[in-house]
């Protein structure tokens, strides 16, 4: 019945994001207790503590890129875009291009935060200024949600598609520099 429920919850997903979750299945298929406490893990991407939506979203996108280039950062775009995050913002982060200084700031810190860029403590000063030692703490736990998906679908060999976003039903060529390695 879990396993029923749990592929449930995957279905929903799959169809509200238009997102092929193969190895989500695989996973619940594989190990219905590995399943439960890897979607437990959501708990990490649902506290925004001080931080501003945009901010907080543009962390997911970032983080997420630093992983893939595709259909997960299509996911949290589409997130951030449902949340109110607009679309010009996104476009500019993903282009590289100047944008909202939060959402900019977000972004970049789960980006340096996950490569563990030598410009990270940096960032983290400014966050901490901006948004205290909270902000800091909510910004990493949803750059190590975000990163989750990813990372468990390279790991099980689905991680092979590389595509444009679309925000706002225009694609989005991902900067090259800002491309997940």
């Amino acid at each position: 019945m879990l396993k029923f429920l749990l592929h449930r919850i995957v279905t929903r997903m799959e169809r509200r994001y238009d997102y092929d979750a193969a190895y989500l299945h695989e996973l619940v298929d594989t190990s219905t207790a590995g399943a439960m406490r890897y979607f437990t893990a959501k708990a990490y991407g649902r506290w925004q503590g001080p931080v501003p939506r945009d901010a907080w979203h543009a962390a997911a996108i970032g983080a997420a890129l630093v992983e893939d280039c595709g259909p997960c950062v299509q996911i949290a775009s589409d997130r951030a875009v449902e949340a109110g995050m607009p679309g010009a913002t996104i476009k500019a982060l993903l282009s590289d291009e100047p944008a909202d200084t939060d959402a900019k700031l977000g972004f970049d810190f789960a980006r340096a935060l996950l490569a563990a860029t030598d410009n990270l403590d940096v960032l983290r000063e400014a966050v901490e200024a901006r948004w205290g030692r909270r902000g800091i703490i909510a910004l990493a736990t949803m750059a190590m949600y975000s990163r989750n998906f990813p990372v468990l679908k390279r790991a099980l060999g689905h991680a092979r598609t590389c595509q444009r976003v679309r925000v706002a039903g225009a694609e989005i060529a991902v900067a090259a520099e800002l491309k997940a390695a």
